[in-house]
């Protein structure tokens, strides 16, 4: 199977028309009729873009090797774009995602406090 036919078959799956995948992807619907006639190749980072919107994994796309998406589970949604994360990345944004509550819980009950005072 040619890499135009993974990219057909992984929009037919996802119920996806041409023109919704290039909207999303901020191109011409005619770019993605070429890469799904193998007619065209897109580069990196629309690659990197169409496997998240397929939620498929970069090998299968290009070599057909497997279909699903690594078994880390590690996944973030960014601008409607699936990125896998390393457990390391993972590890990060997640002590991050807590110092940023902790910190935004401390503002607010300071705000609380400042409130009262002024409105004493």
């Amino acid at each position: 199977m040619s890499f135009g036919t993974r990219l057909r078959q992984a929009r037919n799956e996802k119920h996806l028309t041409q023109n919704q995948v290039a909207v999303k992807l901020g191109i011409d619907f005619t770019t993605i009729s070429k890469y799904e006639n193998d007619r065209s190749q897109p580069d990196n980072e629309i690659l990197k873009e169409l496997a998240g919107i397929y939620e498929v994994s970069l090998d299968w796309l290009l070599k057909g090797d497997r279909k699903e998406e690594p078994a880390s589970g590690n996944k973030i949604l960014v601008g409607g774009t699936v990125e896998e994360l390393t457990d390391e990345e993972a590890k990060h944004l997640l002590d991050s995602l807590e110092m940023f509550r902790l910190l935004k819980a401390k503002r607010e009950k300071e705000q609380r406090r400042d409130d009262l005072y002024r409105n004493k």
